[in-house]
């Protein structure tokens, strides 16, 4: 009974010298990184599959993290647009971060109208409460 009191006694002195040397060495924590309030702009891109072959993304962010501002800004965001536009399929894709759903606001397939397709994407980071979104509506044309 002794032993057992003995080790006991041992192993909570342990835990006890392990939570104050933590405590004093790195229990500072680092402050959060600096956020955007929100981010409202547009870019343009061009794609030889619409009719004008020009799509304008609007994009608006809110808690946009200085690490992840670059994906709200206009390369990423036409790179997200082209890729939706490319492959030309009405489905959810992920690409870039951004999770991407079209809605069909045409039939368009089988018939003569063009096809009109809006798209809503959306990131959100990871460790931050970052929230971007990308909005663009486009019309196919009949090739």
């Amino acid at each position: 009974m002794k032993r057992i009191s003995l080790i006991l006694a041992g192993a909570l002195a342990c835990l006890l010298i392990a939570s104050v040397g933590t405590a004093a060495a790195g229990g500072v924590m680092e402050p959060p990184e600096p956020e955007t309030p929100k981010i409202n702009t547009t870019c343009t891109t061009s794609s030889k599959n619409v009719i004008g072959n020009k799509v304008t993304v609007t994009v608006a962010g809110k808690n946009v993290a200085q690490s992840q501002e670059k994906f709200a800004k206009c390369p990423i965001v036409k790179k997200v647009a082209n890729k939706n536009l490319s492959l030309r399929i009405e489905k959810p894709l992920v690409f870039e971060g951004f999770r991407c759903t079209p809605r069909v606001l045409t039939g368009g397939e089988g018939t003569v109208e063009p096809q009109k397709v809006s798209y809503n994407c959306l990131f959100r980071g990871a460790d931050t409460s970052t929230e971007i979104r990308l909005k663009f509506k486009v019309t196919y044309n009949t090739d």
